[in-house]
């Protein structure tokens, strides 16, 4: 019984195929629209992606932990907001980490030689900082000491000039500009610090050839446009197949 019905399975599935493809040719199927809903679906397989950050004295690390599609019905691109982590940690301890919402727009295109969909052009509109739990910054005092000569370590420093004043001669004049920062305790102050470098790696990830959907041939719709596509676009709040470019 189970071959009988997995026989006809395969028969409805290759008669379905049929008729489509044939639709096709003969212009009466000219696109197939795909929502926000379904995007985001396929899009969450290039998630989580971690991308290292080199600093004067320390390491930071983005992680991209997700993305999120939108199509505004008046608009020809994708919105996408990302959501991250970014963290620098210095002498093996984690000093900075905040969450972050990253929003901007990019265009889809489909490369019909590859069968894939990319994404290109992206901009950025907003980077900004989530004060949840997660967020946290050490203290320049803390920071201080983990440069400190061994004898220095234990001495109770009286105000924080005096800290940086003791550093000097033992850590370089640029790393000791960076640690600086650190003094108000401002989580924000350290991000715009590391703002245009953040968004230069986002960008730059986006237009590397990690970032695409080769379309599932295994899948009714996708190996329909895998064989016969030609473009896609944003039109109307929804992302577009079309079969035919006349």
């Amino acid at each position: 019984m189970s071959t009988e019905l997995s026989f006809w399975g395969k028969f409805k599935r290759a008669l379905n195929q049929f008729i489509a493809k044939l639709l096709i040719r003969n212009k009466m199927i000219k696109e197939s629209r795909y929502s926000a809903t379904e995007l985001n679906d396929m899009l969450s397989t290039n998630f989580p992606q971690t991308m290292q950050l080199p600093l004067v004295g320390s390491e930071g690390r983005l992680v991209l932990l997700k993305a999120k599609l939108s199509m505004p019905l008046t608009q020809e691109q994708l919105h996408i907001q990302l959501s991250c982590s970014f963290s620098v940690s210095m002498a093996n301890h984690e000093i900075y980490r905040a969450h972050l919402q990253v929003s901007g727009t990019v265009s889809p295109y489909y490369v019909v030689e590859e069968k894939a969909l990319r994404l290109k052009s992206m901009q950025l509109s907003e980077l900004r900082l989530v004060n949840d739990d997660y967020a946290f910054i050490n203290s320049s005092t803390e920071l201080a000491t983990l440069f400190m000569p061994k004898q220095f370590k234990s001495l109770l420093l009286d105000s924080l000039n005096t800290t940086y004043s003791l550093l000097k001669g033992f850590v370089p004049t640029e790393l000791l500009n960076y640690l600086t920062l650190y003094s108000s305790g401002s989580k924000q102050k350290v991000l715009d610090f590391h703002q245009a470098d953040i968004e230069r790696l986002i960008l730059e990830e986006v237009e590397k050839e990690d970032w695409c959907y080769p379309l599932d041939e295994t899948d009714f719709e996708e190996q329909l446009f895998a064989e016969f596509g030609q473009v896609v676009v944003v039109e109307k709040g929804f992302l577009v197949f079309k079969f035919h470019l006349d």
